[in-house]
């Protein structure tokens, strides 16, 4: 008779992958030394224990606690430390064992749970947690964590298409910010006053092949600015949303997953979202067509897709765009509010911005984070992410290099910005809120209920032209093109085709009777 013999998780998701390998019982239990018993007992189990191990849960780990009371505070005290990591809150040994001591008083006031050093090994050792030194606000990650959940990451995702692989974040974003040198940025400057008004929040998906970036969740303060005044918010480029912090929150957030899993039930699809601990993202959300995976706390920077580059090349993209549109405009002003950049502006930028991605830089991104099951896409190699400025894997060299270009031909106060620092100015600054604020009404796309401050966000100060006076000017533009700038001329083509069918359709094409013609002077009729 085969003897007890404990196997770690590690051992047991190897077992299960076996077995549905086409391996028998008595197979089994000759590779792995084991019962056919304890063959048995491991695949009755297999769900709990491929749950354990996509969690990152400690895979030498041989048995789980059987205490129901002290899991419930292992449970607790680990959602918590997760959290608060994802605010970029040191947690020190101590804390998490008086966190736990509550914890064990709100359960049961009559405990005698004291949290002991003996506790707090076995915790760590459970949920695989190291405990380091934070050098500066760099976050260092440790490549054990990373290691193995790359590791683990391939049996998260064997049984889904790669079409079906999603990746979401959010980032803050200065949609109107100057590259001035002397601009210095930092999170407090987020708790108030113009940089605050003046900033979104933009929420950016892909897929990992790049094939299908959902709209951009963009997220304002006013819940209808002035410029979108006679427009169907819901055929924005974006999905539209606002609050008083212009932040990310739990209820937009469920909001947006909620739509998206109608949207995948009708389209009969299962997707697979990966995304990070953010207070924001709901973990007990029921979702039917969706299945949500959670990166390992502080972990992000190295192994979520988003972060490996694409925002930043969303970021230099649409830069490139605001610098641009400064330099047409010819100012001279070194303050924002001179720069006239609306609402609506930032809305089409982002979402040209966010076309601009490439399929291939999503890939290499998503390669780089370790998801391998990009290694031969269609039968072509997809190559790896080259090294990117100041050392950057990840970063897009064509859209540094782009804004680079564009940036030489501005200089506001003496010497401009580089393109990768003007690019990572606001990498730093919050996108969710860090508190479920009650207070902070959701306004969305449907059905807009607000207050007094939703018209505040400024027009430009110049009158625009009438239709008449457009036409004109893009008949000059069309010109220019021909004698000076042939490679405009499509582009001012189409811009006038539109703007004629604006004109048939607006008032000022009415038919006029005969006598708006002729104008008679009385001494001449008769």
């Amino acid at each position: 008779m085969t003897t007890r013999n404990e196997r770690c998780l590690q051992e047991k998701i190897n077992l299960i992958k076996e077995q549905e390998n086409g391996f028998s019982y008595r197979e089994l239990c000759d590779k792995f030394q084991i019962s056919i018993g304890a063959v048995s007992n491991i695949l009755k189990r297999k769900l709990e224990y491929t749950d354990d191990y996509e969690l990152n849960r400690n895979k030498k780990l041989k048995r789980k606690s059987k205490n129901e009371f002290n899991q419930d505070i292992n449970t607790h005290v680990y959602e918590w430390f997760t959290l608060q990591r994802s605010k970029n809150i040191p947690i020190s040994g101590p804390i998490l064992q008086q966190y736990a001591r509550d914890i064990a008083q709100q359960l049961d006031e009559s405990t005698n749970f004291r949290a002991s050093n003996g506790w707090l090994d076995r915790f760590r050792t459970r949920y695989n947690i190291h405990f380091r030194t934070i050098c500066g606000e760099a976050r260092a990650v440790d490549p054990n964590t990373v290691n193995d959940w790359k590791v683990r990451l391939h049996s998260i995702i064997k049984h889904y298409d790669a079409c079906n692989i999603f990746n979401c974040d959010e980032t803050s974003l200065f949609y109107k910010l100057m590259p001035d040198r002397s601009l210095v940025v930092n999170r407090n400057d987020c708790r108030g006053g113009k940089r605050s008004k003046d900033r979104y929040t933009v929420m950016l998906c892909s897929n990992m092949l790049g094939t299908e970036k959902l709209k951009p969740v963009v997220i304002g303060k006013y819940a209808k600015p002035r410029c979108f005044k006679n427009i169907d918010i819901k055929k924005l480029p974006v999905q539209w949303f606002s609050n008083r912090s212009a932040r990310m929150n739990s209820r937009i957030f469920t909001q947006w997953l909620e739509d998206l899993d109608l949207c995948m039930r009708k389209q009969k699809r299962h997707i697979l979202m990966f995304l990070d601990n953010a207070p924001v993202h709901p973990q007990d959300i029921q979702l039917e067509n969706i299945k949500l995976k959670f990166f390992p706390a502080n972990t992000t920077a190295i192994i979520q897709p988003m972060d490996q580059g694409i925002i930043r090349a969303f970021k230099a993209y649409y830069r490139r765009y605001l610098v641009k549109h400064i330099i047409a405009n010819a100012t001279v002003a070194t303050t924002a509010d001179d720069i006239n950049v609306t609402a609506l502006d930032a809305v089409y930028w982002i979402d040209s911005a966010w076309s601009a991605v490439t399929e291939t830089s999503i890939r290499n991104t998503f390669r780089s984070a370790g998801f391998e099951k990009l290694s031969m896409i269609d039968g072509v190699d997809v190559l790896p992410v080259n090294l990117g400025v100041k050392g950057d894997m990840s970063m897009d060299n064509k859209a540094i290099d782009e804004l680079d270009r564009v940036l030489k031909h501005l200089t506001i106060g003496g010497k401009s910005i580089s393109a990768y620092d003007y690019v990572i100015i606001d990498d730093q600054i919050p996108s969710f809120n860090e508190w479920d604020d009650s207070s902070d009404r959701i306004l969305s796309i449907n059905g807009i209920a607000n207050d007094d401050a939703e018209n505040m966000e400024e027009l430009p100060r110049e009158d625009p032209p009438s239709l008449t006076e457009s036409l004109e000017l893009v008949r000059r533009l069309r010109l220019l093109s021909t004698t000076q700038q042939p490679e405009l001329h499509p582009f001012i083509t189409q811009l006038q085709s539109k703007l004629t069918d604006v004109f048939l359709d607006s008032n000022s094409s009415k038919q006029r009777s005969i006598l708006e013609y002729f104008k008679y002077a009385p001494d001449t009729c008769t």
